[in-house]
């Protein structure tokens, strides 16, 4: 499958980023109530430490006429907007004043050439499917859109990590992973693709819970315990704001209306049940614990990368780590654990991805072999700006610690 000129560059642009160790997601849609306001063409997510993340957008243009400076003003535009730790702006103009410029605004400038020396004509896709391919391995399924529109769903999830608080962002994104984890067991003709859907989805809700947890690094367990809780459990920003407001309707009912108090107190035992419902202890009991929540990051990476793996043993071939925090994560939606992890799905039937042959066309933009289809080591150069390299590290000590494959779930 040939890419498009502008695709090809972005995904050799995702690969720079991801072998820097970041998590590097192609595509993501910007909401504001349910509303598209724009687009990024590639979103960065990093971790360096127990409280340290790293957020950063991508603009990429590959054309004659780039429009640089223009490019340069909007992305740090969307940087504040976003937030966002950093910016930068992948181009194919090599103007001397460009790079100036975009150092005065506080921009990375990463040019198409320096991307494709990287790369030097290395096949990018060789393991990987790009963003294109998975979309159309995906809508191989003919019934996909009828049956809950399964594109759909992946871009909400998308979507939600960039547009939402961590919690909301969480919470939107497990629902695309039930989804998928239940088409997986109920659509076995379709299962590879709800795999893809199910491992994306659960790769962007494992990056909304660490984002979560930034906030939390430091505080005592039982703390860390409580507030996880009460985030999953309300979808707030973590300021309690909707518990809160349910306490202030409470109060209002209770002193404003004939017989207030039973009413306000039936209400209360409602919502309570309700709330009770969502669970959320799984979440909590699991990844209050510093060596659980401590591999969140680098079980998104992996599971980003099954998601988009080209063949099917490598699609399920879940490393131990990743195996819990899906297995915490089924249990929590009440899925079925086996029909997301048994390697009884390589062998049943023959795999309906992309012949690889017809899909290694990168419009002179492809990146090194990596050893692994999973693991995408870091590069020995960095783009800089102003503030210096950009890069991301997963963390070490963390990724050393053991964590509990059988964890004790409510």
């Amino acid at each position: 499958m040939a890419l498009p000129k502008g695709a090809g560059l972005e995904e050799l642009a995702r690969a720079y980023f991801a072998r820097q160790g970041f998590l590097a997601i192609r595509s993501v849609s910007i909401q504001f109530e349910d509303e598209e306001v724009t687009d990024v063409d590639v979103w960065l997510y990093g971790r360096q430490g127990g409280g340290v993340r790293t957020r950063a957008l991508v603009d990429v243009k590959d054309k004659k006429s780039p429009k640089a400076y223009e490019r340069i003003m909007w992305v740090r535009g969307m940087q504040l907007a976003l937030g966002c730790d950093r910016a930068v702006v992948t181009t194919t103009d090599t103007n001397a004043k460009v790079n100036r410029f975009a150092q005065q605004q506080k921009v990375t400038l990463l040019t198409a050439a320096f991307l494709r020396r990287w790369n030097d004509g290395d096949d990018l896709l060789r393991d990987r499917l790009s963003l294109e391919e998975l979309n159309a391995n995906i809508q191989s399924y003919a019934g996909h859109k009828q049956d809950g529109d399964w594109i759909k769903q992946i871009a909400a999830a998308k979507s939600a990590v960039v547009s939402l608080a961590p919690y909301p962002a969480f919470n939107k994104a497990i629902r695309s992973f039930r989804f998928f984890a239940e088409r997986a067991a109920t659509r076995p003709q379709h299962r590879e693709q709800a795999l893809r859907g199910a491992f994306l989805s659960a790769a962007l809700a494992c990056m909304a819970l660490d984002a979560a947890l930034e906030k939390l690094a430091f505080e005592e367990p039982s703390a860390r315990h409580d507030l996880l809780y009460a985030g999953v459990t309300y979808g707030d920003s973590g300021d309690n704001r909707v518990q809160e407001s349910i306490e202030t309707v409470l109060s209002v009912i209770s002193k404003g209306v004939k017989n207030g108090r039973v009413i306000a107190r039936q209400t209360s035992d409602a919502l309570q049940e309700m709330f009770t419902g969502v669970r959320a202890g799984i979440i909590a009991d699991f990844f209050a614990k510093e060596q659980n929540s401590g591999h969140l990051f680098t079980v998104a990476r992996e599971l980003e990368s099954r998601a988009h793996a080209r063949a099917r043993p490598d699609l399920v071939g879940l490393s131990i780590e990743a195996k819990s925090i899906i297995g915490v994560l089924a249990d929590f939606v009440g899925a079925k654990r086996p029909a997301l992890m048994s390697s009884d799905f390589v062998t049943s039937s023959p795999a309906s991805s992309l012949p690889a042959a017809a899909s290694h066309s990168l419009a002179a933009a492809s990146a090194p072999k990596s050893s692994s289809p999973v693991a995408e080591t870091n590069s020995e150069v960095a783009p800089t700006g102003r503030d210096g390299p950009l890069s991301a590290n997963p963390v070490s000590e963390s990724e050393e610690r053991e964590i509990d494959p059988n964890p004790k779930l409510l």
